[in-house]
């Protein structure tokens, strides 16, 4: 009994050191395909604290031993937990920690709770508007009010292994339960020794203080070059693109002199190969790959290629007469996932990898040096691995660390649909979120992303928004700016795709947002059909090229996305204020709010006008959807006696 009371007295004390309003900590193990659960107090804890404070419980059930470990971090702990077997455990998932959070400080159903799931759920989420789908969340999490408030976050140690996540329950109005699963394939769910992934958790920070916490604890990627510059041909021609819409796009850009300066890559994204799985040239490039190579390098620029290597359609050779190399299931029959509709290959396989190897060798050789890899996050969703003690997140590296052999250091590797939580090093860079398209709703579900993951830029990878694109009413040529839309006549129609084609304030929004995120700059426009409005702002933003360094949010959690983004560069500040409304907002910005002299002299960084702070405060009128972007001489930053 005594032994009971210290571990309980104990695990009260770091529920108070985590922050206000936490407790009911404990974890759970799910045995026999989850059939059986073993939660705390089924293994007789005791307690060890090390002289650096580190706290491990352990204890046993019949012959599994677990062993939970606290390590003080940054007003946080790291929490993960081990698990061992005299057998093989046959566990599906571990919750290495399950807390109650009830702050005293509002309904808590109010609060915002950061959520990454899947592409449709992400951003800041109110919690009484979480819908069943985004209950769970990966890589990060949490509840906080305000952007200035402490609130509680967890966030996943990067690298990871296994799929984890972190679920919400509402408790009441006033309290929400948390609960951080690791899931395990099927392999290594059946060895007699597990490890969940790592939770850091901590309750006394702001929101942007705990990333900033939580973001210094990822190792970071030494980056060898500059955010990349070039133009690709998914967004106007999706797959329909041909050799002569490449070089129609080239001259193009070649008569411009500012974009001849600027742009060094020429991508073919989807549609010039014959179907998933056969990667070679289609009808619509005569001469092949290396006809499409030599255009591109006979004028200046270098090769990109986009690639899908995993997805395999089911009416491939592959598919039909070398489906050894495919993830199966439990059966040992091929696993096509409805979201896609395409078979999956295994890069864990031999045949996998000859296969890989064979693919990246043949387009390096071709004359390739940029490498647009993508829909490869459907591995998160696999079960089983030819090599059964592999994660989802080690077979995303194994592809990688195989195609990054093939192209050797020479190459740009961008990652797209890659998760983050594969980590540093596994891509040069990275798709931060969604694809965007030339459509207001688009630019809100980029923004989604962004205000979450703007921290992995120069850490991670090099962050890559997607496209400027720009073409719209007021910036095109042409009356019609996009490829068939089939929900184009839709009454409901989905997320993708949705709404009119940009304003003027719009693309320049987008074009605002590109800047600030500090990442890749690839255009995407038919460039012939942009008249001087568009060519303008494809001017502006190659001419300042991207800074390389990544803005960050001023009022995260205050509003549904945040409206103030501030990037720091050696000489200067440069401020980005966005109106996210349909109505047009009369919004004041006050730099002593956020630890900022007021300058003497701000200067639009589109226009060239230079305006005159009235009593620390800068007062503007913006039009639905539009957006300033301001720079001003770097000065110092306030002294801040609270975490920001």
């Amino acid at each position: 009994m005594t032994q009971e009371k210290d571990v309980r007295t104990l695990l009260a004390q770091i529920a108070r050191k985590i922050g206000p309003g936490i407790r009911d900590i404990s974890f759970a193990l799910h045995l026999d395909g989850g059939a059986l659960t073993l939660g705390a107090e089924r293994f007789d804890l005791s307690s060890e604290i090390t002289e650096n404070g580190n706290i491990t419980f352990s204890g046993q059930w019949r012959d599994i031993c677990v062993f939970w470990t606290f390590t003080p971090m940054q007003d946080g702990y790291w929490i993960k937990l081990a698990v061992q077997g005299a057998d093989n455990l046959k566990c599906a998932s571990a919750d290495s920690l399950i807390l109650t959070y009830r702050p005293d400080n509002g309904n808590i159903l109010d609060w915002r709770a950061p959520t990454i799931q899947g592409y449709m759920h992400v951003g800041m989420v109110r919690i009484r508007d979480l819908p069943e789908e985004a209950l769970s969340g990966a890589m990060l999490r949490g509840a906080f009010a305000d952007s200035q408030q402490p609130g509680l976050f967890l966030g996943t140690y990067i690298p990871q292994s296994c799929l984890h996540t972190y679920r919400v329950l509402v408790l009441d109005k006033n309290a929400v339960r948390f609960t951080c699963n690791t899931a395990f394939t099927h392999g290594i769910g059946e060895s007699n020794t597990l490890t969940s992934e790592s939770t850091w958790v901590c309750g006394t920070k702001t929101v942007h203080a705990a990333m900033n916490a939580y973001a210094s604890h990822i190792p970071t990627y030494k980056l060898a070059s500059p955010p990349p510059v070039g133009w690709n041909s998914w967004d106007y021609y999706y797959s329909s693109v041909s050799l002569d819409d490449l070089i129609e796009n080239m001259d193009a850009i070649q008569k411009d002199p500012v974009l001849a300066e600027r742009i060094k890559i020429i991508v073919v994204d989807m549609g010039w190969y014959h179907t998933e799985g056969e990667w070679y040239p289609n009808f619509r490039f005569p001469g092949g790959l290396e006809r499409v190579v030599s255009e591109i390098t006979r004028r200046g620029f270098i090769p990109g290629i986009w690639t899908a290597p995993i997805a395999v359609n089911w009416i491939s050779r592959i598919a039909w007469r070398k489906s050894e190399m495919l993830v199966k299931n439990a059966y040992g029959d091929p696993v096509k996932p409805a979201s896609s509709g395409w078979y999956i290959l295994d890069p864990t396989h031999p045949m996998g990898q000859e296969f890989l190897r064979e693919l990246y060798s043949r387009l390096y050789e071709v004359g390739f040096r940029f490498f647009k890899v993508d829909y490869v996050s459907e591995l998160l969703n696999v079960q089983r691995f030819n090599n059964p003690m592999k994660g989802p997140y080690d077979a995303l590296r194994d592809l990688f660390s195989i195609i990054r052999d093939c192209v050797t250091e020479e190459s740009h590797i961008l990652g797209c649909s890659l998760p983050e939580e594969c980590g540093p090093g596994v891509a040069d860079s990275g798709r931060i979120g969604i694809d965007i398209h030339n459509q207001w709703t688009h630019v809100e579900w980029v923004m989604d992303n962004l205000q979450l993951k703007y921290w992995l830029h120069n850490r991670v990878w090099i962050s890559d928004p997607d496209f400027l694109v720009v073409r719209g009413k007021h910036t095109s040529l042409e009356k019609e700016t996009n490829v068939m839309n089939p929900e184009a006549n839709n009454p409901s129609p989905p997320r993708w795709r949705r709404g009119p084609v940009f304003t003027l304030d719009e693309a320049q929004t987008w074009a605002n947002i590109v800047s600030l995120s500090g990442g890749s700059l690839f255009l995407s426009d038919r460039i012939a059909m942009l008249n001087d409005a568009g060519i303008n702002l494809l001017h502006k933003l190659t001419l300042d090229r991207p800074t390389g360094v990544s803005a960050y949010p001023l009022d995260l959690c205050d509003e549904a996305r945040p409206s103030l983004w501030l990037q720091e560069l050696d000489d200067m500040y440069r401020l980005g204020i966005i109106n996210w409304s349909d109505q047009a907002q009369t919004k004041v910005f006050v730099f002593d709010q956020h630890r900022l002299e007021s300058p003497g002299t701000l200067t639009d960084v589109w226009s060239g006008v230079e305006y005159s702070p009235n009593d620390g405060k800068y007062v503007l009128e913006l039009a639905p959807h539009a957006s300033v972007l301001l720079s001003w001489t770097r000065q110092g930053r306030m002294p801040c006696p609270v975490d920001y």
